[in-house]
């Protein structure tokens, strides 16, 4: 795949047709690399990358579909076809476990096809930008595998911005043809709101997630995550100068799925210390026969010490837990926030790991947490949750939070609060939020959904009514269920979930309306107490 990266860029000096060949040869590669890898953890930040191409794909097929242009409806439909080529190419590269070594050696490679192309051919305006990649990425390849000490493979780099960067004085630039420019607009002047939309969605999203990186605590990861910014900014640049055609726009598509992949590659393979600190893991349940054993058992791979506090289960989730467990009693029921504390002060560990029965540590995650504690860079952590519902594991919408439950031990303590409690760390902490997913699994069906959206529902009324809240009309319930839709569903990015993400965004809803309903409802009595 790696060689078909280096022909591809090269290959668009020649003609456009060796690019797409070259696309449509990795994305088949990929697919059979995906189906001998067997399954992936697909990282929630590459899924948002993958929206910013077919999201862009969707939007410039509608605007050119509405728009009068000289080419023929197939070509204006076929670079966009190309471009829903991501995600085989990037979940192969992933499947090959591509390393930042390798990718930039490519890139160098290429740089060496491209001189040579070069020498032979007449090349299209457009393609001058294939030597400016090349020598851009191919320069800061060569520093950071300086940096690394691996100088064969600094050297090479060197050769590939050389020889990229004499290319760009070899190309001629005839006119260019009509059908680059068919389907996207030669300007920005003469787009559309919605091309103008879809050029940000394409170039803003692969840059959040890379800045997101930049600054990551493995070297190897921050180089990827700043050649994905090289190679926007270059995007961006094409686009400004009436460049942003089809060439530009493949380019972009055949570098950013191997950077992409590359860059969570090496964010896993850096997480491997071992914790210089004690943890313990504290676990409230009841009747939770059905999660407590994975719950523990992806536990211990970070926890020295485990607690388990029971509130009077019926079912066997004692037996079971004391099989895994380090300590398990049976007490009352307070609630949320008081039990959580009644184990929290039976932890002995320096740090604690504050996790429910129906949540799992994953591998990922499990590493991440034992690398960050050799060498603690914050006084807390939040873990992003995966909710698992129906099976779908969720990443966007409310499952794309990140509670907080990782924090050294002293001084912290949990709210009283009923339901929805918080840990409360001391001023002057410092809190982080990790890479790595916890995974939830929430519900066990939809009526199981409902019955726990109904509970909390109804303590949160409570709650809210017992910190003195008042509801006066039903219209703000109904308000409130509607803003939490929108939230859930479109800011927070849930239809990327699919139709389990709608269903989620209506259930929350509907819990939202419920809760406020019952505010309402403890309000009016009240209201009639007072009066009578």
């Amino acid at each position: 795949m790696l060689g078909l990266l280096a022909i591809g860029l090269a290959g668009a000096l020649i003609h456009p047709a060796i690019l797409e060949l070259a696309i449509i040869a990795m994305a088949v590669a990929g697919l059979a690399a995906r189906r001998r890898a067997g399954d992936w953890d697909i990282p929630r930040e590459l899924r948002l990358v993958h929206f910013a191409f077919w999201g862009f794909v969707i939007i410039i097929g509608v605007a050119t579909a509405i728009a009068p242009s000289p080419a023929s409806a197939a070509g204006r439909a076929w670079p966009l076809v190309l471009l829903l080529l991501f995600w085989p190419l990037t979940t192969g590269m992933s499947a090959i476990r591509l390393v930042a070594a390798d990718l930039f050696t490519a890139v160098a490679a290429a740089g060496l096809l491209t001189l040579a192309a070069s020498l032979t051919i007449t090349a299209p305006r457009e393609a001058a930008q294939v030597p400016t990649l090349i020598a851009t990425l191919g320069s800061w390849g060569a520093w950071t595998l300086f940096r690394q000490g691996r100088m064969k493979r600094a050297l090479a780099c060197v050769a590939g911005v050389l020889a990229g960067a004499a290319s760009i004085g070899l190309i001629l630039s005839p006119a260019e043809t009509a059908m680059d420019h068919a389907w996207t607009a030669a300007s920005l002047g003469e787009t559309g709101v919605l091309q103008i939309l879809g050029w940000l969605l394409l170039v803003s999203i692969p840059v959040s997630v890379s800045l997101s990186f930049a600054a990551s605590r493995h070297s190897a990861a921050r180089a990827v995550a700043v050649a994905a910014l090289i190679t926007s900014a270059l995007l961006v640049t094409a686009i400004l100068s009436n460049q942003a055609g089809t060439t530009a726009l493949l380019l972009n598509l055949l570098l950013m799925a191997p950077i992409m992949a590359s860059l969570f590659v090496e964010l896993d393979r850096g997480d491997h210390r071992a914790r210089a600190v004690r943890v313990s893991a504290t676990i409230i349940t009841r009747n939770e026969a059905d999660n407590i054993e994975d719950c523990l058992r992806s536990v211990r791979a970070v926890a020295d010490e485990i607690i388990v506090l029971d509130s009077g289960s019926t079912d066997d989730t004692v037996e079971r837990a004391r099989a895994l467990a380090d300590i398990v009693e049976i007490t009352d029921w307070p609630g949320f926030g008081i039990q959580k504390q009644r184990a929290l002060e039976k932890a002995t560990g320096d740090w604690v790991l504050s996790i429910d029965a129906d949540e799992r540590i994953t591998p990922a995650l499990a590493r991440e947490i034992n690398d960050r504690l050799s060498a603690p860079d914050a006084d807390a952590y939040k873990l992003p949750w995966a909710v698992t519902l129906y099976g779908t594991r969720l990443d966007f919408g409310r499952s794309g939070r990140a509670p907080l439950r990782l924090f050294r031990r002293e001084g912290v303590r949990f709210s009283d609060a009923l339901v929805h409690e918080r840990i409360l760390i001391p001023e002057g902490r410092t809190t982080k939020t990790l890479r790595g997913r916890m995974t939830h699994f929430t519900h066990r069906d939809f009526g199981h959904a409902l019955e726990k959206s109904a509970k909390y529902a109804w303590l949160g009324s409570r709650e809210k009514f017992r910190r003195g809240k008042r509801a006066r009309t039903l219209a703000y319930a109904t308000f409130r269920g509607i803003l939490t839709f929108i939230q859930v569903y479109l800011v927070r990015l849930g239809f990327l979930d699919g139709p389990v993400g709608y269903l989620v965004a209506a259930t929350y809803a509907q819990g939202s309306f419920n809760k406020y309903a019952g505010l309402w409802t403890l309000s009016k009595l009240r209201k009639n107490d007072g009066k009578s």
